[in-house]
């Protein structure tokens, strides 16, 4: 009997390892060359079948104000144009998070009424004029966007902006309605306020319209999708005050605060504004070297006080769970695009954390807005 199983097993290796070799096209490896579990997995899927993330870090456009102007981004868009995202995230409130928290309790009601005031607007209007509801216009953009771009008809795409505002989701609704004729636009059957409201985030300077809209609109993609995460914020508020007077007396922090100025940051950004382009000074601020100064600058200071109360961990430590929430925001949406590039418009912030949680993950690849040919 021991015989036998000896031979079952042998025969079994033989078999197995005899499958794998009539597989070349797939590059299926199970060498284990590596103590890290999840580096092996890692292994097993060849890098050109990977998910591809682009995590592109912005500062706050909108604080431009009268200097911005569209082509300050076109030879940024040119390039992300060369990425060709397949999927687009942006720096918002997720609709998803927006519901929640209405439900939640009375502190993430008022939360959410602060962080979202438009896209709560916006919805109870047409909910109540078209009698529609968060769950079932979700539903309904589900059934709308399986259709491509090119087979949605006028009356589709109308329903599908109403059932995107239903479901909070402004900036896919807005881009929607960029697709839209002059005429289209004059004739569709919305609320002229709300018209209005399409019109003014499409041609917005902040970065999720005249980045995200924008490049998603030249490449005829049909929706784009907020990832931030704010769950942070009902611990933030009770520490906040506590934290930032045990800050105040620490000699650590008051010194650090003598070098918080970024001359070569600064200097890019005029030298971009004067030029009419500021893909230098995407590329400065997504840069190893920025990221490092900048993560030392605004981090590296909450493991340096070592306060009593401990919150200065604390701190930090809510902002990993912030990012690392985000990185599942867009683990779940890329999930349903395998392969594919995926581009994530962020707070620069939160890009080297985002890189290192993605790039940990069994089949995605991080790439890097300078290494695009």
């Amino acid at each position: 009997m021991k015989a036998k199983l000896i031979l079952l097993i042998v025969s079994f290796s033989v078999l197995f390892f005899g499958c794998l070799k009539e597989m070349p096209d797939k590059e299926l490896t199970v060498s284990i060359e590596s103590e890290d579990p999840i580096k092996n997995l890692q292994k097993l899927t060849p890098d050109e079948f990977k998910s591809n993330v682009l995590i592109l870090g912005v500062p706050p456009l909108n604080v431009l104000r009268k200097d911005f102007s569209p082509a300050l981004l076109d030879s940024l868009i040119f390039v992300l144009k060369k990425f060709n995202p397949s999927l687009i995230c942006i720096d918002g409130i997720s609709p998803k998070e927006i519901e929640a928290f209405q439900h939640l309790d009375d502190y993430h009601s008022k939360l959410v009424s602060s962080l979202a005031p438009k896209e709560i607007k916006l919805a109870e209007l047409v909910r109540k004029k078209y009698k529609i509801s968060y769950s079932k216009a979700a539903d309904e953009v589900d059934s709308l966007l399986k259709k491509d771009y090119s087979q949605i008809s006028f009356d589709d795409r109308l329903e599908l902006i109403k059932n995107l505002i239903a479901a909070y989701d402004i900036y896919s609704a807005s881009l929607q309605w960029s697709y839209f004729t002059k005429e289209e636009k004059s004739r569709a059957e919305i609320e002229p306020s709300i018209k209005d409201e399409l019109e003014n985030l499409v041609n917005s300077n902040d970065e999720n319209s005249s980045i995200g809209i924008r490049l998603a609109r030249q490449l005829k993609i049909q929706k784009i999708y907020p990832i931030n995460d704010y769950s942070d914020k009902f611990y933030l508020d009770k520490i906040s005050d506590k934290l930032y007077e045990e800050m105040l007396i620490s000699e650590v922090y008051l010194n650090s605060r003598k070098d918080v100025l970024d001359f070569q940051t600064d200097r890019t950004l005029k030298e971009g504004l004067a030029k009419k382009n500021l893909l230098p000074f995407f590329k400065h601020i997504n840069s190893l070297d920025y990221l490092i100064n900048s993560s030392n600058k605004n981090w590296g200071i909450y493991y340096k006080m070592f306060l009593d109360s401990g919150l200065d961990r604390t701190r930090v430590a809510l902002w990993e769970m912030k990012c690392l929430r985000i990185a599942a925001n867009i683990r779940e949406i890329s999930s349903f695009y395998p392969g594919k590039n995926v581009l994530v418009i962020i707070d620069v912030s939160a890009k080297p954390f985002l890189e290192e949680y993605l790039s940990s993950m069994g089949d995605v690849i991080v790439s890097s807005l300078d290494k695009i040919n």
